[in-house]
């Protein structure tokens, strides 16, 4: 497993991008979350979870932090907590592997047709 230094996105998997700014962007309070605010900060969080819910970018920023530990420790990514998080990176290893982020690097760029497969494709 490679381990990249902390505050490195990994190189497989860069951070989701918008042309126009998301919820989270425009509110980046709403998604200020770290262990144990869940239940003080309830209705903050279900905004949060709402505002990701209707977020085209939220499968993407999903991976993006589960990849990404070090980056998201704290927040609310996608609508999942730390804990939350930390839980599915847990199952992720038990299915895939201790290896699972190349496994998912992998499986990525089998489900994406690279930009030269569909120049040739034209």
């Amino acid at each position: 497993m490679t381990i990249y230094r902390h505050g490195t996105e990994h190189p497989q998997f860069p951070q989701p991008q918008s042309q126009t700014p998301t919820q989270c962007q425009l509110t980046p309070q709403l998604f200020d979350f770290e262990y144990g605010d869940c239940n003080r900060k309830m209705p903050e969080l279900m905004r949060a979870r709402r505002a990701c819910s209707r977020c085209p970018l939220a499968p993407d920023c999903l991976l993006w932090a589960l990849v990404n530990k070090t980056l998201t420790p704290v927040g609310i990514f996608a609508g999942t907590t730390p804990r939350q998080r930390t839980k599915l990176r847990d199952r992720l290893a038990a299915r895939l592997g201790p290896d699972w982020i190349n496994v998912l690097a992998h499986q990525n760029r089998a489900a994406r047709p690279s930009t030269a497969m569909w120049r040739q494709a034209s």
